[in-house]
């Protein structure tokens, strides 16, 4: 699989090729709005600057992945693995964050969203713990999020 900047530049080759395994690489500024990346790997990389606005990212290994920046505008990250992940200054405005009935609720542990636009992201029953950063004045509580 490829991953390109808008102007259709491979930036990013999975490894190996026929896999969507993208771990450990710096891809910023990539192109993958509305993209069915469904299980895709991106463990410990930096995508800083990419616009996934649309995009299945459901069940998605995000673990030490650096979205700094990203443009996230409804995607769905639900049952992604986050772990150590920053969505610092993002906009995540309509982004599934929410319970999935097939595998349960996703877990936000020592994720970083400061500065992040949560705007109307559906958080309904996500899991969270006390290293986690929301953006000011954000109320996990209020979006029916629950504290592990």
């Amino acid at each position: 699989m490829n991953i390109c900047v808008k102007e259709g530049n491979v930036i990013a080759v999975s490894d190996p090729p026929d896999s969507r395994i993208f771990d450990n690489m710096i891809i910023r500024n990539a192109f993958l709005a509305r993209m069915e990346l469904e299980g895709i790997s991106f463990d410990g990389s930096d995508l800083q600057g990419s616009d996934f606005s649309g995009s299945d990212l459901y069940d998605a290994f995000l673990c030490d992945t650096v979205f700094d920046l990203c443009k996230m505008v409804d995607a769905d990250l639900r049952s992604g693995f986050l772990f150590r992940a920053s969505f610092r200054n993002a906009d995540l405005r309509g982004a599934q964050l929410s319970l999935n009935n097939m595998a349960g609720a996703l877990c936000l542990d020592e994720v970083d969203f400061s500065g992040a636009n949560l705007d109307s992201a559906n958080c309904i029953d996500a899991i969270y713990d006390l290293t986690t950063i929301f953006p000011e004045g954000f109320d996990p509580v209020i979006r029916s999020m629950k504290l592990k």
